[in-house]
């Protein structure tokens, strides 16, 4: 499967759980100058994260740790730690994100903040999953949806459902992970989270590809797709398009697969991902192949050797 942007990768931008503003009986208060620099920092990583681009993201958030750290802020530190994790988990360097989530839940624990706790066993989880190991990303997982559920947050209680289904899904046990993407869909639909939706919605996705039943698959891409729409956001529209050219390619449905590849493969031209575009070109060449049009196929393997022998543009 393509990488989205799953809530099973949690990070927050630090200013969003402490508030834009501080607010007392003279109305609202602009963030202290080094408050407000640490924000615009976490921003501008949030920004890269969301589109693929996670050395720059790396940068901006260390750059965040760094002011925060001059202030001595610990809920501050701790959540771009946190952010700092998710971006080396995006990049596949586990211990690392493992590392550095233990540091943000060291925080939390010690300061007593049960949201970025939560946060901490949520993520924790997810590298559990990355790393092979379902078992002890369920016990994570349920650590965290008892915190959110103790604190009423109904969107954090959904995005955990959504990632022990994930779990339950690596486990095998397909029938308990749509249960869970049942429940987490019915609260993101309840709390208009377009953005768990499309996740909830490819992993119900994914489910029913895993069953051959291609119907439902391409029903569940299509519902992520315009969820993904919606938000404008470009890496989940590339992975649903991609995620549909694939059953419809298994339908038999080669010009709609083709004409969805294509899509998939401009979207991600756009964002400059190398490693995506590179996947695109793999299903271009192979259906160009498989319709009889050598042609555009030795165009795409062209242009596939010129991506792999030099930096991309």
């Amino acid at each position: 499967m393509c990488l989205r942007k799953s809530s099973s990768v949690y990070f927050l931008v630090f200013s969003l759980l402490l508030g834009l503003i501080a607010t007392g009986c003279a109305g609202p208060q602009p963030l202290p100058p080094k408050k407000s620099e640490a924000l615009k920092l976490d921003q501008k990583g949030a920004e890269f994260f969301h589109q693929g681009q996670y050395e720059k993201a790396l940068k901006f958030f260390q750059k965040a740790l760094q002011v925060q750290e001059s202030i001595d802020d610990r809920q501050g530190v701790a959540l771009c730690l946190n952010n700092i994790g998710t971006v080396h988990q995006a990049l596949a360097d586990y211990p690392l994100a493992t590392q550095y989530y233990e540091r943000s839940l060291a925080i939390h624990l010690q300061i007593g903040d049960e949201a970025g706790q939560s946060l901490n066993f949520n993520n924790l989880g997810s590298v559990r999953r990355l790393e092979g190991k379902p078992e002890a990303a369920l016990k994570l997982f349920g650590k965290s949806l008892a915190t959110e559920e103790k604190r009423g947050n109904r969107r954090g209680q959904a995005i955990r459902w959504n990632n022990l289904g994930l779990a339950h899904s690596d486990l095998g046990n397909q029938s308990r992970a749509m249960e869970c993407y049942g429940k987490a869909k019915r609260l993101h639909e309840e709390t208009e989270n377009l953005a768990g939706l499309a996740d909830v919605w490819n992993n119900i996705g994914s489910v029913h590809e895993s069953q051959k039943d291609w119907p439902r698959a391409l029903e569940a891409y299509q519902n992520a797709l315009e969820m993904d729409k919606k938000l404008e956001n470009s890496l989940g529209i590339a992975t649903d398009l991609s995620h549909l050219g694939r059953i419809l390619e298994e339908k038999g449905e080669k010009d709609k697969a083709l004409d969805h590849y294509l899509r998939a493969w401009r979207v991600n031209e756009y964002l400059g991902l190398k490693d995506r575009i590179l996947k695109d070109l793999a299903n271009l060449i192979r259906l160009y192949e498989d319709s009889g049009k050598p042609e555009q196929a030795e165009q795409m393997r062209q242009r596939a050797a010129r991506i792999r022998s030099g930096p991309h543009q």
